[in-house]
């Protein structure tokens, strides 16, 4: 999935690829580095896109031991890419999910401790 360029140089906003995420499974991968690059934690967790909006970002109903909670990813749609069929075994909490729709992976730096 590509997204478009606006003429600011960032990625444009696909009204019917934001559309077609909701309701799939998601699997989801962020990793938190310290600010000398260094890793903090990797979070893994899974579920289902409830919400797109292009200005709030996309909203994950989360499934599994976050049942009930929603998780908020960044209005970024080249963050989510298709995943292969199969299982993936969540190393945090071994849940394993089957045949996710797509996969997103984050990359937060966290700032310098001051």
């Amino acid at each position: 999935m590509a997204d478009k360029q606006s003429h600011s140089g960032k990625a444009a906003w696909d009204e019917e690829f934001a559309e077609s995420l909701r309701g799939t499974s998601v699997l989801i991968g962020i990793t938190y580095l310290n600010a000398d690059g260094s890793l903090d934690e990797q979070i893994q967790m899974h579920g289902r896109v409830a919400i797109v909006d292009a200005q709030r970002g996309i909203a994950i109903a989360l499934e599994g031991k976050r049942a009930g909670q929603t998780y908020w990813l960044p209005p970024a749609l080249t963050g989510f890419n298709p995943a292969q069929p199969g299982e993936y075994r969540l190393r945090s909490t071994g849940e394993v999910v089957t045949d996710p729709e797509f996969i997103s992976n984050w990359t937060i730096n966290r700032p310098a401790k001051t």
